[in-house]
């Protein structure tokens, strides 16, 4: 006996799935929650700061830099300049009539 789903206009609804909360302090703090996405298995588990890379320390993640103070000279300020033209010109095109 299969469940019967409520139909809307456009179809069958999708029920909203609870996913819960992690709220034990000792896992939160020795593992990175919510890393497993498989059925089995575990989530990683938090190594000390000397196993990871020294350049993941130097890492920007206060704010973004703005464009006119990245060098012009590098990828990343390329990348930044095409992708805020993209967006300029993803606006423009949908203030056309037709």
């Amino acid at each position: 006996a299969g469940k019967k789903k409520k139909l809307g206009k456009l179809g069958p609804i999708m029920e909203k799935k609870i996913i819960p909360v992690e709220t034990d302090a000792n896992r939160l703090v020795n593992y990175v929650c919510g890393s497993n996405y498989l059925k089995t298995g575990e989530d990683v588990k938090i190594k000390p700061d000397s196993e990871y890379p020294d350049w993941l320390w130097t890492l920007n993640t206060e704010r973004i830099i703005p464009l006119d103070e990245l060098d012009p000279n590098t990828k990343q300020y390329w990348r930044r300049l095409r992708k805020m033209a993209l967006r300029r010109n993803n606006q423009l095109s949908k203030l056309k009539k037709f």
